[in-house]
């Protein structure tokens, strides 16, 4: 307002001089009106007071840091899941010192060594259930073929022959045990059996209360029959939790008595919060397999039926005592030796034709019997190979150019270091642009040649086009 004052004074004083001077009434009336306005509040807001600095500080919050990371979650986010990994399960339910088991579900304690044996020899991991488990629920990987041993039903020489047996190889395995045929005499396992087992390596599951069809009412009524499957469910599990849970055992699994289940036991296993339920039906686990439906190859005592499979992976499938035959070993002298049996193109190797030539050496075997040898090719079957006994090679020229980027080479032979058919699969890939890229290379692009003239009409030289070198 002062500033206004000072701008509009001179202003006043000149228009007094100017104006006509006619009437004093009239410059009383002029003076009048300027004085009003340079007396009139200005309308609309004044100047914004500025704040008080410490005022704004005092009312400033203190600063919130944000909290560290959890270590679980930072743990979980860096965990890369193999998804296409998979797993064989084996199942078993008793053993025997007899040669002759008098069942499919009795094996002889030697035999199943011998199996052993055969997962040690083919490199295959043996993972435990809780490894499994982890895998299936993204908290932690395995290795991308593996098996996991389990044992059904609480047999005594699940304890007296087959534990010590697994304890020699230091694999771990899963016992299913069902409560009526538990420390109950006769050739059940008693509690301290079990608790023993387990400190050598075991964890257990339950595998129901009386080891019945699940999925048979029996002429229950319908309310009748879900209290017992109800009971057949939790309270198995509850006994295994009551009696050993201390041990630090206890797995929240279930095996379906005869591999029998429904939509309806499904639901209810998985109401009670069991992480995994397994079948009889022989097949390998992958990771997007239903937790409820797990697969499992029981083996035969008296004939070893799935044992042989179980072994096998698929499209790049070896057997046991095949993977053995492929694999590097070390002699007396512990001196590393290169493999039995090679193949070429190598396993996972990246080839740069697509009409490769498939080998595999068998040299270094004995006894190759040519009639049993047999050789399939992904997209084309059975193959029409050669062997040559002077050398032990099998060979294929593939007649056609591979189309994918992989193939796969399946190979069958008897010998006579083995009973067992061998089976030895493989895959390699195909580098589809190679071939491409190196015709274009080799070739050439050349200018094309014309009939140009070298002299002009007056007979002077012409100058030539030029081509840039490739």
């Amino acid at each position: 307002m002062e500033r206004l004052r000072i701008f509009t004074l001179p202003l006043l004083l000149a228009a007094v001089i100017l104006l006509p001077i006619t009437s004093c009434e009239k410059i009383k009336e002029a003076t009048d009106k300027v004085g009003e306005a340079l007396n009139r509040t200005p309308e609309g807001p004044g100047p914004a007071n500025q704040p008080d600095p410490t005022q704004i500080l005092a009312e400033e919050p203190d600063a919130v840091m944000p909290p560290p990371p959890d270590p679980e979650e930072a743990r979980k986010a860096a965990i890369v899941i193999n998804k296409e990994a998979r797993v064989s399960i084996l199942g078993y339910h008793d053993f025997t010192t007899d040669e002759r088991p008098r069942s499919d579900m009795i094996i002889n304690i030697d035999d199943f060594r011998d199996q052993l044996q055969q997962i040690k020899d083919a490199e295959l991991p043996v993972i435990s259930m809780r490894e499994f488990l982890d895998w299936k629920q993204g908290e932690a990987d395995i290795p991308a073929e593996c098996i996991m041993i389990t044992v059904d039903d609480g047999w005594k020489a699940t304890h007296t022959l087959a534990t010590d047996v697994m304890a020699e190889f230091g694999f771990p395995f899963t016992v299913f045990l069902y409560k009526k045929y538990v420390g109950v005499g006769g050739r059940s396992m008693t509690h301290d059996e079990i608790r023993d087992m387990i400190a050598k390596g075991a964890t257990i599951g339950s595998h129901s209360v009386s080891h019945s069809n699940m999925a048979k009412k029996g002429g229950k009524s319908t309310d009748d029959y879900n209290k017992w499957l109800k009971v057949e469910l939790e309270e198995s599990y509850q006994f295994l939790m009551d009696n050993f849970g201390e041990t630090g055992g206890v797995v929240k699994i279930f095996a379906y008595p005869y591999g029998i289940y429904s939509d309806q036991i499904k639901e209810m296993a998985i109401e009670y919060g069991y992480e995994a339920a397994f079948t009889v039906n022989g097949k390998k686990t992958k990771w997007d397999v239903d937790n409820l439906e797990v697969g499992r190859y029981i083996v035969h005592g008296t004939t070893l039926a799935n044992f042989g499979p179980a072994l096998s992976f698929g499209g790049g499938s070896v057997s046991g005592a095949g993977r053995k035959l492929i694999s590097e070993s070390k002699n007396e002298d512990g001196e590393v030796q290169g493999p039995l049996v090679t193949m070429t193109p190598a396993k996972d190797a990246n080839v740069t034709t697509r009409l490769p030539l498939i080998q595999m050496d068998l040299s270094k075997l004995d006894g190759v019997v040519a009639d049993s040898i047999s050789m399939r090719v992904t997209g084309l079957g059975m193959a029409p190979h050669k062997y040559d006994p002077e050398t032990g090679i099998i060979s294929y020229q593939l007649p056609m150019r591979l189309r994918t980027d992989s193939c796969g080479v399946m190979v069958q032979f008897n010998h006579s270091g083995s009973n067992d058919v061998e089976k030895i699969g493989w895959n390699f890939k195909v580098d589809q642009l190679a071939e491409y890229l190196s015709k274009e290379n080799s070739l050439i692009v050349s200018p094309m040649k014309m009939n140009l003239p070298t002299e002009d009409a007056k007979g002077q030289p012409v100058a030539q086009p030029t081509t840039a070198a490739n």
